[in-house]
């Protein structure tokens, strides 16, 4: 029988690789280094079974996967798609969300303020693109959510610009270059892991 070790081992090269995960990214979810998979997948070292355990749910199979001969199964990638259509559909419902209270907000307001109240749309935008950021912070990918983060800096000031466009405040959009280089350099830093992350 095959070592248990050098199973394990495979099983953690081989279902990263079918998720279409680098190490990187990987690390980013489970909250380790990615030296310290690089070291699982070298067999340098074994994860605990606490870790198996937080890499079965991310993967979504049962612990004991992991010291069987693997072998991929086809419906794996249909039960992907549907979980990517789930989170879509969950994100697009929030956004949804944003845009009908701004439609009530546009018909209430059009008593009170009869040329002002188109404002509610204008930031419904970055309401839209905060609900994005935190659906994407939970499931998607850490590139998308800086993206997003850029599209709500300068939607926000766009709405604060159009909202207060009497007192002049063009100089708002000044403030948002800091605020979008901060958000580039972030792009370069990679999170530390939480648990463990050079000693596993």
């Amino acid at each position: 029988m095959e070592n248990i070790k050098e199973i394990v081992r495979e099983n953690l090269v081989k279902l990263r690789k079918e998720r279409k995960l680098t190490q990187i990214e990987l690390s980013q979810k489970i909250g380790y280094s990615d030296k310290a998979i690089s070291r699982w997948e070298t067999g340098e070292v074994t994860p605990d079974v606490e870790t198996l355990n937080a890499l079965a749910e991310l993967y979504g199979i049962p612990i004991a996967a992991f010291f069987e001969k693997y072998t991929p199964e086809r419906p794996k990638s249909t039960d992907e798609r549907q979980q990517i259509a789930r989170k879509i559909a969950v994100t697009l419902l929030g956004i949804v969300c944003v845009w009908f209270f701004a439609i009530i907000g546009y018909s209430r307001l059009g008593v009170l303020f009869h040329d002002r109240n188109w404002l509610v749309f204008i930031w419904a935008i970055p309401l839209s693109f905060a609900v994005a950021i935190y659906c994407n912070v939970k499931w998607g990918k850490r590139i998308v959510t800086l993206i997003l983060a850029s599209a709500l800096c300068w939607t926000l000031l766009l709405a604060i610009y159009l909202q207060f466009v009497e007192f002049h405040t063009f100089m708002t959009f000044v403030s948002g270059v800091p605020i979008q280089i901060g958000i580039i350099l972030l792009a370069f830093i990679r999170p530390t892991g939480k648990h463990k992350a050079e000693e596993a």
